[in-house]
């Protein structure tokens, strides 16, 4: 029906396209600025005819929504613009009257909102990232297509809800995450950045890197939207772990390695006070590991390593630690309230499990360990005075005989600086001539009232403050600092010179004997530097038996081919070998189908006990018998008795040594007590 004509004149002036319809939807009436926007078109004409193609059947669905609820609105294009058409049907009447208001520039604006936000996030995604858009208050979050695919999901497999994914965090990064949010959410951050693990649809755990900004907030500052990416790092975390697994595990053994030792050490420490406990050091180190790895070769030696780490584990109770620290040493970290006695009752346990025999690819291999302690807060309650003190008293307990475990005291203390100072004392004593030589008779047993045809140099120390030093304190010292190699060239020069002396003096044929350590052997397979000595000889026209080389038997039993070679040379040159202290510490004597040995010596626990008779006698018996039968001379040591004398006599042994013959003196003394007053042959034993 026409509007009346005043009625008509108000609406043209209005702002809004202003039009009346029927419940068809057709036009039955519009103001100036409608019209003008159709051009004019012949009524009553179909609302929809003018919208755009793509528009048109949600119209018809909405107007047809419409007719039941009364009311009509619709944001759709007419001709080339946006309008939002807001209509209600009159009251008593099937006509409806609507309005149509331009929202081009709104749609626009929104367009290149939308264009910017695609832009973007095509730009994240083609870096690889997942990307994420939370509208907050709402409680909505869109996912990419990438997002979900990151973590196995494809659209519409899981709800456009922040909840749908911090479901599937894991529980012990929930709390870190919450507290990163917030942080950036309250403005204490501009970023937010969160790294946390997220379970995907196989089940596994993937880790992510979630990176975000509020893009929008509220007139109180409250977040609207925020935006951001997840980057998968599970590669990169996999590798850090490595690198920390490499950095603080032993790769042999599995267990903790010295650095990630001294972390625990540090944490313990911290904690001790609180907790009211004690912590112990344990330093374990396997006794003659280094024989198996010469005699069964390394492959066995690290498969025992790896049943020795597993054993220590078994023994070590509830929160206890043991440690690689390289090669057979191994360390123990335990908490207690009374730290010596956990300390006690542990050493003892691994003591037991250690000696016990390992089973390595059929091999049966035997083992035992030493053991030192120290004590926090006892003993230190610094990281290196602890590792000290436990070192300590391992030195300790691998001198009592190995095999057991000491506790560090004061007095080890005490006993480690004496050696300290021995060790800087050692060098000097060199260089100032504080060293000389004292010459032990060796006596014919087949030829009583004979002089000496040999004897035994002997080292003697006189520090100026320090007075006479003992070889038992000075020689180990002397060989752990490698001073010995000096030293020990020095003995044989000196002991060479005095053999000259004495057989230019008329003694023809006498012989001095010198100990060659071990570790002079090892350091001239390590350095490949050897003294020529017997070229040292040659050159003071003395025959090669003029000295006789001493070597342990541990020496042999290491089946080291560079010192059987240098062994072979040796005698090659003239010069005798000697098996000091046989009998002692070793079962295996197969060492002696290997090397041409002149002579053993007895050691002089065998001998001690002859006077009892019993195991002693038989066992100088069957020394004496198995050297003969192999060619070669036998030295009965530490003769003390007559008593002793008369059975070594019986069984037929060679050569008699110790105090019942003679104590070790200096040159001139022993010419004057085996040949005369005459100290002709007599030379300076000393380096002054």
């Amino acid at each position: 029906m026409p509007q009346p004509v005043h009625f008509a004149s108000l609406l043209d002036a209005l702002p809004q396209q202003v039009w009346q319809a029927d419940t068809q939807g057709h036009l039955l009436w519009m103001n100036a600025r409608l019209a003008e926007a159709l051009e004019h078109p012949a009524l009553p004409s179909p609302l929809a005819r003018w919208l755009h193609a793509d528009d048109r059947t949600t119209f018809e669905a909405r107007w047809a929504q419409a007719q039941q609820d009364g009311r009509f609105e619709m944001e759709y294009r007419l001709g080339e613009r946006w309008v939002l058409a807001q209509a209600q049907r009159l009251p008593d009447s099937a006509l409806w009257l609507g309005t149509h208001t331009d929202i081009s520039a709104h749609r626009a604006a929104e367009e290149r909102l939308r264009e910017a936000d695609e832009v973007w996030k095509l730009a994240l995604e083609c870096s690889g990232d997942g990307v994420w858009d939370w509208h907050v208050q709402a409680g909505v979050e869109y996912f990419s297509e990438r997002y979900l695919r990151l973590h196995g999901f494809e659209p519409g497999d899981v709800d456009a809800t922040p909840e749908a994914f911090d479901a599937r965090t894991h529980p012990d990064d929930l709390a870190q995450m919450a507290h990163d949010r917030e942080a950036h959410f309250s403005g204490r951050t501009p970023l937010y950045r969160n790294e946390h693990r997220v379970l995907a649809r196989d089940g596994s755990w993937k880790w992510v890197l979630s990176r975000g900004m509020v893009i929008a907030r509220d007139a109180e500052g409250r977040p609207l939207r925020m935006v951001g990416t997840h980057t998968d790092i599970t590669d990169r975390k996999r590798q850090e772990a490595q690198v920390w697994r490499q950095a603080r595990v032993d790769t042999l053994t599995g267990l903790p390695n010295r650095r990630s030792l001294r972390e625990r050490i540090e944490r313990a420490l911290s904690l001790r006070a609180m907790r009211g406990e004690e912590l112990a050091i344990m330093f374990v180190d396997l006794d003659h590991f280094k024989e198996v790895n010469d005699t069964l070769g390394h492959d066995v030696g690290d498969a025992l390593l790896v049943q020795v780490a597993a054993r220590m584990q078994d023994c070590l109770p509830s929160g206890g630690i043991v440690a690689r620290m390289g090669g057979d040493e191994f360390t123990v970290l335990l908490a207690a309230r009374d730290g010596a006695a956990a300390a006690q009752r542990l050493g003892q346990d691994l003591l037991e499990a250690l000696s016990a025999s390992f089973d390595i690819g059929g091999e049966r291999v035997y083992v035992s360990a030493s053991i030192g302690v120290s004590l926090a807060p006892r003993d230190g309650l610094e990281i290196e005075d602890l590792f000290k003190h436990a070192d300590q008293a391992l030195y300790e307990a691998k001198g009592a005989g190995r095999n057991r475990m000491r506790l560090f005291t004061p007095a080890l203390h005490e006993a480690a600086q004496r050696r300290a100072r021995l060790a800087a004392e050692l060098r000097q004593a060199l260089p100032l001539g504080q060293f000389s030589l004292v010459y032990q008779p060796i006596l014919s047993l087949r030829e009583p009232g004979t002089p000496p045809r040999k004897a035994e140099a002997l080292l003697r120390w006189h520090h100026p403050q320090l007075g006479d030093v003992s070889p038992a304190q000075f020689i180990p010292v002397a060989e752990a600092s490698g001073l010995i190699v000096d030293i020990g060239d020095w003995v044989f020069r000196a002991a060479a010179a005095q053999a000259l002396a004495w057989r230019a003096a008329g003694h023809v044929g006498f012989q001095i004997g010198i100990n060659k350590s071990p570790v002079q052997f090892l350091s001239e397979r390590s350095h490949r530097v050897q003294p020529d000595w017997p070229t040292h000889l040659r050159g003071l026209g003395l025959p090669g038996d003029a000295l006789a080389i001493e070597i342990t038997e541990g020496l042999l039993l290491e089946r080291d081919e560079a010192v059987a070679e240098r062994l072979r040379a040796l005698r090659a040159a003239g010069l005798s070998i000697s098996l000091d202290d046989f009998g002692t510490g070793y079962s295996s004597l197969s060492y002696l189908q290997h090397h041409e040995i002149d002579t053993v010596k007895i050691d002089r626990s065998f001998v001690a006990g002859l006077e009892s008779g019993g195991k002693a006698l038989a066992l100088c018996r069957a020394i004496v018998t198995m050297a003969h039968e192999l060619g070669m001379e036998v030295v009965a040591e530490g003769v003390e008795t007559e008593a002793q004398v008369l059975a070594l006599r019986a069984m037929g042994c060679d050569w008699g040594q110790g105090w019942w013959f003679g104590r070790g003196v200096p040159a001139q003394e022993f010419e004057q007590r085996w040949f005369g007053a005459s100290t002709a042959g007599s030379v300076s034993a000393t380096t002054r």
